[in-house]
């Protein structure tokens, strides 16, 4: 069996592993409003116990709901009423042969006041970041309030079947804050040296282990902050901490890192080459003697094994690789790693919680956390036959949906290749994830024995041809082009040609006119050929919608080039001499002098060729998917795809 040290059994205190595997504690925002658990996130957590994970390290879990509710659906095992269903969600992971951690949370000055109605409190009266509610200085009689809810809140978890308590005392949250010089500035016993800075968390320790002895407890740390601010933890004074938590009793230990100031150090964008942040982990587990469990952007089985033979640490920690593929920890034991579906690092789960408040997703697994809606594939599909129009994403994973309930399915490609857009989103730099992405799907159709028929466009007589019970309309969409003078010039481009290389690069002075993902990744491919680059927006700012995390990594790269930016500005034509654009606030024209224009202004589906097809075809169920019913991201589209292919000729 390949992947040894992946699937060797582990130890963690009294906790017996089946493997080296353990998810990591993600926010998911599927709690109630009063933090109890639901339905649907019992089904989540149940659907990786199921893929083969040896231990679930729950998300975070608050302590306390009267000075710390970070978000609306927080979950909770801060009142006695939590415990009932908890308990199912520690039934239903058990019955898998998985282990869950309960991860104990106080939120401190990253609370949010509009939902306690009350000011945060902290270490000390230091926001969290720039422009955050500066918080209370916690009292001594506070510091013993809140230990005693971390306690109590353990006492809660076993009563409910928990097989341990992890306590957060990562990213930023309150016991971070009381390890940070930055965030802690007491005069007393909980400041200043690092036995006192700890001694918050260690005396928290110590009372559990008062109150229920041998009971597993794992403590979660940034290793290194990297934050370049003084104050904030170096991997030297991280390991001292860590050190003192191990002489008070801790089983193992938790290493992320990153801070309140920097999340991309704990959950990094695509751009961030897996493993950048082992030298970390390592450090911890050569200096301490209990476990160390790792984040290290851990995307397929081979390298987490690779992470375990090097000694970086003892349990690889496995996060938004269950997002993606829940499975994947099955399919490695299986031999079927070329079957993982993996991260392509967009953040969009990340965006979904923290910017947009809502219950996790997943841009390539559109069951993540809707397991309860689709608990699996009727497999009803008796050998009928239908076809798929397209064969991007969306297409794709309609195919493959379909395929798995037992159709016979057809998919219709007018190009020589599969991928439609991931054909062009894989090519700027550090877009590798997409390729495999790819890959991923098209192995998965051919092993279901979907028939693909490539340089095919689906008309109505090759449709036919199958007798179809159900069409699926996957045909993509085209790109945007505003009916403006000089628009059809020699020197005007899409960005889609430019960034698939299916042109030659524009030359000179070059505008991208619409900064969305797309436009920025030209930018940024034109600026490293050498173009001098005008960024043109009619936003008040380039890169508008962009989650914060993605936008920042792209700029990086772009603003590197020394672009010259034009935000809040319309184009109106294009003249012989450059671009006239209009200021969208006061209205004031100017010529900015370019030899080429690069048009990134988004498609628009192809409505023409869908109503041929719905008027013609009128005898079969038909849907229509990702960017031919509308445009928009990876993520839109599979999800598009997927549940068309759940539900076309769905009868029961």
């Amino acid at each position: 069996m390949g992947y040894q040290k992946l699937f060797s059994q582990g130890q963690i205190g009294s906790l017996c592993l089946k493997n080296r595997g353990i998810m990591m504690p993600m926010a998911t925002d599927l709690a109630d409003h009063d933090g109890v658990v639901t339905q649907r996130q019992i089904k989540y957590y149940q659907e990786r116990a199921k893929g083969g994970v040896a231990m679930i390290i729950q998300e975070y879990t608050g302590v306390d709901d009267v000075d710390s509710i970070p978000s609306i659906h927080n979950l909770r095992a801060a009142r006695d009423y939590h415990i009932s269903a908890l308990e199912e969600l520690v039934d239903a992971v058990h019955l898998y042969d998985c282990k869950i951690i309960a991860q104990l949370h106080h939120g401190g000055a990253t609370s949010n006041p509009d939902f306690t109605g009350r000011k945060n409190i902290a270490p000390s009266a230091i926001p969290i970041a720039e422009g955050r509610p500066v918080p209370r200085e916690m009292t001594l009689e506070d510091i013993k309030r809140v230990q005693n809810k971390f306690i109590a809140a353990a006492i809660r978890c076993k009563k409910a079947g928990y097989d341990g308590v992890e306590l957060h005392g990562a990213h930023g949250y309150l016991i971070a804050q009381f390890f940070s010089k930055y965030y802690n500035r007491r005069q007393d016993q909980y400041g200043g040296s690092v036995e006192n800075r700890a001694r918050f968390l260690t005396e928290i320790i110590y009372g559990i282990r008062r109150e229920l002895g041998n009971y597993p407890i794992l403590v979660r740390m940034c290793g290194d902050e990297m934050t370049d601010e003084e104050g904030f933890l170096s991997l030297s004074e991280g390991l001292e901490i860590a050190r003192e938590l191990e002489i008070a009793g801790i089983d193992a230990i938790d290493i992320s890192n990153g801070s309140a100031r920097n999340g991309d150090a704990n959950c990094e964008p695509f751009s961030y080459t897996p493993g950048w942040k082992k030298h970390v982990a390592r450090a911890y587990k050569m200096a301490l003697g209990i476990p160390v469990i790792a984040t290290n952007t851990i995307k397929n089985p081979d390298f987490a094994e690779k992470l375990l033979s090097e000694e970086v640490c003892d349990f690889v920690g496995l996060g938004r690789s269950q997002l993606a593929d829940p499975f994947f920890m099955n399919k490695a034991h299986q031999g079927k790693s070329e079957d993982i579906r993996q991260c392509i690092g967009c953040l969009y789960c990340r965006e979904r919680v923290l910017r947009d408040a809502m219950p996790i997703r997943c841009t390539v697994n559109a069951r993540t956390a809707r397991e309860i809606e689709i608990p699996q594939l009727c497999k009803n599909g008796n050998g009928k036959a239908v076809a798929v129009i397209g064969g991007g994403p969306a297409g794709m994973e309609a195919a493959l949906v379909l395929a798995k309930r037992g159709f016979s399915v057809t998919l219709f490609e007018k190009r020589k290749q599969l991928g439609g857009m991931l054909n062009v989103a894989d090519k700027p730099p550090f877009k590798e994830n997409i390729t495999r992405l790819r890959k991923t799907m098209e192995l998965q159709l051919k092993k279901l024995g979907v028939k693909i028929n490539l340089g095919c466009a689906g008309t109505v007589e090759e449709i036919s041809s199958i007798s179809p019970a159900g069409v699926v309309i996957a045909c993509g969409a085209k790109p945007v082009i505003p009916p403006l003078s000089g628009i059809d010039g020699k020197n005007v481009y899409l960005a889609e040609d430019v960034v698939a290389g299916q042109k030659v690069v524009p030359p000179g002075r070059v505008a991208v006119v619409g900064t969305g993902l797309t436009g920025l990744e030209t930018a940024s491919m034109l600026g490293k050929a050498g173009n001098k680059v005008l960024l043109v927006e009619m936003a008040d700012d380039i890169g508008p919608g962009i989650y914060s995390a993605i936008r920042n990594d792209e700029l990086s790269r772009v603003l590197s080039y020394d672009p010259a930016i034009y935000a809040g500005h319309r184009l109106l034509s294009i003249e012989e001499q450059g671009i006239l654009v209009e200021n969208v606030t006061d209205h004031q024209l100017q010529l900015l002098e370019v030899d080429s224009v690069v048009l990134a202004l988004g498609v628009k589906p192809d409505v023409k060729f869908v109503r041929g097809l719905l008027a013609q075809m009128t005898t079969c169920e038909i849907r229509v998917v990702g960017d031919a019913r509308r445009g928009g991201r990876i993520g839109d589209a599979i999800r598009d795809g997927f549940e068309a292919g759940a539900t076309l000729q769905n009868d029961n």
